[in-house]
Formats: C-alpha cells, structure tokens, sequence
C-alpha cells in the first residue's frame, strides 16, 4: 500500500495535521516531533513515493564566496556525483544557497518540499545555521569533509592525516627541518584535519613543534601572499600549505619579494589545481581525487537511503612532484 500522511500518523499516533504541519517545515511543530515524522517517513518511503522519479539534491553553500580554483573542484566533484547518479538512475537536482538563506528552510523541510530521497552538501562552514542542524536530522545527509555523531549523516573527504604525511616526509626527505604550515579559516571543520595532519606528521619525523611556523589563512591566494609576508621574516626553509590557491598567491608574492623558489623557499600545495601548472614554479601538491570525491559521496548517500550504516568514507590522496620543491 502506498504510505499516506494518514498511515504516517497511525504509525506515531499523531494527527494527520500534525504529520502535515511537521513535513511542511511548520514552526508551532517542536524540532523532535519534526525528526519523528520525517523519520518515519522515510521508513516507510512516502518521500520517495511523493515523486515520478527518483532525486537526489546537492546544496552549494555561498558559492559566490569561491575563488576561480575552487569553482572548478567544486564542479569537477557535481560531475563525479551526478555520474554515478545517473548510473544509478536518479536525477541531479543542484541548489545554490547563501549563509543567509539557510534560515528560510530546514534541511529536512528542504529534502521534503523537493521529493529528494537524499542530500549532498559542500562549502558548509561550522559557523552556518545548517552546521548545528546535522545534529538532528532525520533525512539521508552526505557532507563534505564534515564529520558529525548522527546516522543518518555521511561525509566524505580526502584522508588530511595521509597527506600531511606524504608532504612533511618528501620536505624531510630534501633536507628541510624548519617546515611552516599555512591552514585555512578556522571556521572550515577540514581546517582542523589539515592541522592535525600537519602536527602527526612532524611528530613522525621527530621534528619540535614550533607555533611561530604556522600561519593561519582562509584558502584564498591573498591570504598566501600574507603568508610569505609573514615567513620571509623566519628562518622556515619549507612551507606546506592546506590549498592550492594560498601556496600559489605565496609564490606570486614570494618572488615579488626577490626570493627565489626553490632556492629559498620550497613549497607544497594541496588540492592538485590546474593552476598549479601555469605557475612558475609549477606547484608541488598533494593530490585529492574532486571526481572521485563526488562519485564516493553519492555512493555513500544511497548507502543511507538504502539504511547501509557507513557513514565515514576518506579517499587517499597522492602526493605530485614539480618544481616548487628542492634539496636545502
């Protein structure tokens, strides 16, 4: 028999307009009664059953916010999801949402109104309204390099302890002991794996840990050149940067400055952008798989919606040789 608001109600033992009220995201329903409803209705597959085909939502959070590079990961990750998608005969639903807009509509409340079966978000920052939400959601959630304690949340993301691993030992590995380490803003949860790969692994190498070698940024290009600003005044040798774009913006400034590179300063990226190429010196980085990346969390998100409790998933990454990097 195909689930109802009628049978949703029977099953909880509340009104049909209570169960009404709660799917439509109403504010005079509490936020439990809300979980249990869209819970249920899960369960019983009235979200899917509400649709002709099958959908799966992808929220873009501030994309207006990224730089050039980062657009291009991001798109280069949507295709990956919507490949496998599509492989598995959903469609893609794509929406663009500011921090702002996210008081407008729940999570759950957007999973509903759009008959997604689940939902991938990117760009999310710990500091957005969705953020405190993924707590208490009650519909399949698959997040980028986020990790919170509830089942029905997924996330993906490349393993930051491997590659600060693969970073630290190949700089190690040229001579360099005095490493300086740029991370992104605080308010990214990958800020504080790319930290936490950093620390592991000059822990490994038995290097001392000095905070006057880290610098903290926000995955722009301006603030790298910040950053070598800031380290043109230290004895580091080497410098491994948590993106791309802040070790291309420090390379820019970096010879602005006079200083030749690797000569003075060997440098190490993370993303693996194309823009690493067109530098001079091209970047060295640690590469993270942005295809792979969305196909693995589209795999993941139907694992939820299928009730297959693996909710953490983190690819290798790889590191790339080039020309930022030499002996000291």
């Amino acid at each position: 028999m195909k689930p109802t608001v009628k049978s949703i109600a029977d099953k909880l033992g509340l009104s049909p307009a209570t169960v009404s009220k709660a799917l439509a995201g109403r504010a005079e329903i509490s936020e439990a009664t809300r979980a249990r409803v869209t819970a249920c209705a899960n369960e019983l597959g009235y979200l899917r059953s509400a649709g002709n085909r099958r959908r799966l939502g992808v929220l873009v959070v501030n994309p207006t916010d990224m730089e050039d590079g980062q657009s291009s990961l991001t798109f280069n990750m949507l295709m990956g999801f919507q490949k496998y998608a599509v492989s598995q005969d959903y469609d893609v639903v794509v929406i663009n949402i500011s921090t702002q807009g996210q008081e407008c509509d729940a999570l759950d409340r957007i999973v509903y109104k759009n008959q997604f079966d689940g939902l991938f978000i990117t760009g999310l920052r710990n500091t957005d309204p969705y953020y405190t939400q993924l707590e208490t959601v009650a519909s399949p959630i698959v997040v980028m390099d986020i990790h919170v304690a509830n089942p029905m949340v997924g996330n993906v993301g490349t393993n930051s302890i491997s590659g600060g691993a693969m970073a630290i030992r190949h700089l190690t590995e040229l001579g360099h002991k005095r490493i300086g380490f740029v991370n992104g803003h605080t308010a990214a949860y990958i800020s504080q794996e790319r930290l936490a790969g950093y620390l592991a692994a000059i822990y490994a190498q038995k290097i001392p840990f000095d905070q006057s070698l880290c610098f903290d940024g926000d995955f722009s290009m301006e603030s790298g050149a910040k950053a070598a600003d800031y380290f043109a005044k230290t004895d580091a040798t080497a410098i491994y940067f948590a993106s791309d774009l802040m070790a291309l913006g420090a390379i820019r400034r970096f010879l602005a400055l006079g200083h030749s590179l690797p000569g003075d300063f060997s440098i190490v990226g993370f993303d693996n952008q194309s823009l690493g190429l067109g530098c001079t010196p091209t970047l060295t980085t640690i590469a993270q798989d942005h295809v792979a990346l969305g196909e693995t969390a589209c795999a993941l998100l139907l694992g939820l919606v299928s009730k297959i409790p693996i909710c953490h998933v983190k690819l290798e990454p790889r590191l790339v040789v080039r020309e930022s990097t030499g002996v000291l």
